[in-house]
């Protein structure tokens, strides 16, 4: 492609040779090289890389900035994880009393472990809830930063749901997995 220098305004224009080829591109830079001379000689070729390179260093920002938002989306969820669990182990603690009373009474294992994970699934939806409601809010600020994405998109707010939610049931499963286990009367001798 020819640009004429006078129509580019305010912008610094080189001299830029585009090549195809079905070999590597580094081999054929020194035949490159000698075409150019044969042309003309005070042509510099300083600055030879392939189309990779360019788009590699064209997207490297970007690609450094998304791997660093993923580092900390994942440590927020396993800081997360480790509160919810932490809430739901001091629940247990603070009821064992009375999870022995309702096994005392009749109640099944079952029905204390889905108790204790109905509570943290109660948790788990409000926080859900709520960090909908502030994606919502945060949408319009962050719609600049998404690439191929809606701000609103269905399917990735629907599949990060369920991945907390899923998340969230399984930092809640050992709490509840020990309160479900607990003997009655050990649990009612307790405190």
């Amino acid at each position: 492609m020819y640009i004429p220098y006078g129509q580019v305004a305010n912008v610094e224009v080189r001299p830029t040779i585009v090549l195809r080829t079905s070999v590597e591109p580094a081999s054929v830079t020194s035949a490159l090289r000698q075409a150019v001379s044969e042309v003309d000689r005070n042509v510099p070729m300083d600055q030879v890389e392939t189309m990779t390179q360019i788009v590699s260093r064209s997207v490297g920002q970007p690609r450094f900035r998304t791997a660093l938002l993923v580092t900390f989306a994942l440590l927020a969820l396993f800081v997360a994880s480790i509160g919810l669990y932490g809430v739901m182990g001091y629940l247990v603690s603070q009821r064992t009393r009375e999870f022995g009373i309702r096994m005392a009474v009749g109640a099944s294992r079952g029905a204390v472990l889905w108790l204790v994970a109905g509570e943290a699934a109660k948790l788990v939806s409000i926080g859900i809830g709520l960090g909908l409601l502030a994606g919502a809010v945060v949408a319009r600020w962050i719609a600049s930063l998404l690439f191929g994405v809606a701000p609103f998109d269905a399917a990735t707010l629907a599949c990060m749901s369920v991945l907390l939610a899923l998340v969230g049931l399984v930092a809640s499963y050992i709490p509840a997995r020990r309160a479900a286990k607990a003997d009655p009367m050990d649990s009612l001798r307790y405190e």
